[in-house]
């Protein structure tokens, strides 16, 4: 029984015998799939990102400053063609834009510039009555008891030639400041116009190098960026005159002098969000405590800290919200991760980087319903369930049958 199991089929086709493999044929070696092409792309790839992050890191300045023209070259340009609607030629209609422009901050100069020095002087001559008020308050003393501040503060007054030696430095560093700050303005002017002049050549010529298929859209995302940043930049102008507004009544109420150049200063704040405000708002209340005693003083810093929660919580998101068409919250978390990756150009360009992305995201959305045949709003889930199953292209019958 046991042997009638391996007993041999004769109608079974015999296997012909395996021939021996001769060593000296060549064996087939699979092709490596990294070439030396391969290689060199990766490695340009890789000395690329490096030069990129070199001139990121090396060139901060000049980047805020190309940025910074960007930005106000696309404020201008819609001042540039609603001229060039009413007949006006385009360097023409470029000329009257800036000198409108340089006119506005000229002015503007001039009406802040004279009282601040009248101020600072006034400050300086108040200063040893300032310092003798705040010696007889009660929380100088609660503090001058418990950690000896008097003390602490004693070596800041040794006499008047330590008092010059200390603001030596500070005067010069200020000096420095108004010097790179004037040849800033000057470059961010000429890029302006320049990029006024000749930047829509540019654009032209990147969008003839597309292809006809996707030049449409490449436009259309262009010209959505092109009045999101153009509603950032207005809303954050009525964001400032918002706050010059209530600063200056504010201050004309609790009737602390020069309170129109304050009220303007504190709106220029605006134009910097979170910190540019604290900034302007420490100024006031500076100003406030040496012009108006303790109480103003301590008023203005709490309203100070009041507003700038309302402006960087409520009325900013809700004017980016109609101007730039982000929801508030959106913009809110914009900001304050913006700010805390890159501090106050972070800050700065939150709302427009966040509304670019917005588009491009949208843009993308829509791609995709155009590639699946949806109408472009609607759920996608439910059309898909009306459209039903589809079957596999080999499921269908031939049209010739």
């Amino acid at each position: 029984m046991l042997l009638g199991r391996w007993r041999v089929d004769p109608e079974r086709p015999v296997r012909p015998p395996v021939e021996p493999v001769n060593d000296l044929e060549p064996v087939p070696v699979p092709r490596s799939q990294v070439t030396v092409k391969t290689v060199l792309t990766i490695c340009g790839a890789v000395v690329g990102v490096l030069a990129a992050l070199y001139v990121v890191i090396h060139g901060i300045v000049m980047l805020t400053l190309t940025v910074t023209a960007v930005l106000l070259a696309v404020a201008f340009n819609h001042g540039v063609e609603r001229l060039e609607r009413w007949g006006l030629k385009r360097p023409l209609a470029i000329v009257v834009v800036m000198f409108g422009v340089v006119g506005a901050l000229i002015g503007a100069s001039f009406l802040i510039i004279p009282p601040t020095v009248s101020q600072v002087r006034d400050l300086a001559d108040r200063l040893p009555e300032l310092n003798a008020r705040i010696h007889q308050t009660r929380f100088f003393q609660w503090l001058d008891a418990r950690i000896g501040l008097e003390q602490r503060l004693g070596a800041l007054g040794e006499g008047s030639s330590g008092l010059l030696q200390q603001a030596v430095d500070p005067a010069l560093r200020v000096l420095r400041g108004l010097v790179a700050g004037l040849g800033a303005f000057v470059t961010v002017l000429f890029l302006v116009i320049f990029m006024l002049a000749y930047g829509g050549r540019v654009v032209r010529g990147v969008l003839a190098e597309s292809l006809p298929a996707h030049r449409q859209r490449y436009e259309r995302v262009l010209d959505k960026v092109y009045h999101s940043v153009g509603g950032y930049l207005s809303g954050l102008a009525l964001i400032a005159v918002v706050n010059a507004t209530c600063a200056t009544l504010f201050l004309a109420i609790l009737g602390v002098p020069f309170f129109l150049p304050l009220g303007i200063l504190s709106g220029l704040g605006s134009l910097i969000p979170l910190l540019g405000a604290t900034l302007a708002g420490l100024l006031l209340s500076v100003v406030a405590l040496a012009s108006s005693g303790v109480l103003d003083g301590l008023s203005v810093a709490v309203y100070t800290i009041v507003y700038q929660q309302f402006e960087n919580h409520v009325l900013a998101p809700v004017i980016y919200k109609h101007t730039v068409k982000l929801n508030p919250l959106v913009t809110l978390l914009g900001i304050l991760l913006f700010a805390e990756l890159a501090g106050v150009l972070g800050a700065f360009l939150a709302v427009p980087i966040v509304g670019t992305c917005q588009i491009v995201i949208r843009e993308l959305l829509l791609l995709r319903r155009e590639r699946l045949k949806l109408p472009l709003r609607g759920d996608v889930a439910e059309q898909l369930e009306k459209r039903g199953p589809r079957r596999p292209s080999f499921w269908r019958r031939p049209r010739h049958v």
